[in-house]
């Protein structure tokens, strides 16, 4: 059965204020040697966001719907949320890495950013 539904970035922002929790996010430098071409990653100054976090053993799997792709959790954040590739996350004592960062999109208009995470 399909439903259809409509939503506005409003109706959206509100969705994520309701289920969102607190967590850490380290902004992380990375810089390659000329030389040998190791990589460096330094961490900056931790801030707190809000997002809505799942980790791959919550009771509310969503790996049915693709979300997870191999990945630790998954973070759901708004648009004016600044959260990079190879940032550090913390929730619940645990350390995440930013894998990769996707703008979910409602027709041309952006909803939210998703981000997956691998546990480190």
């Amino acid at each position: 059965m399909v439903y259809n539904f409509t939503a506005t970035k409003t109706s959206t922002d509100i969705l994520i204020d309701n289920m969102s929790k607190t967590l850490s996010r380290t902004p992380i430098t990375k810089t390659t040697s000329n030389i040998t071409g190791d990589e460096t990653l330094t961490e900056g100054n931790p801030v707190n966001i809000s997002g809505v976090f799942y980790k791959k053993d919550d009771e509310r799997l969503l790996d049915k719907e693709g979300l997870f792709k191999g990945a630790d959790a998954v973070l759901i954040v708004k648009i004016g949320v600044t959260i990079n590739k190879d940032d550090k996350i913390t929730f619940d004592s645990e350390d995440f890495r930013v894998e990769d960062v996707i703008k979910r999109y409602g027709g041309t208009t952006s909803f939210y950013q998703m981000a997956r995470l691998f546990l480190i």
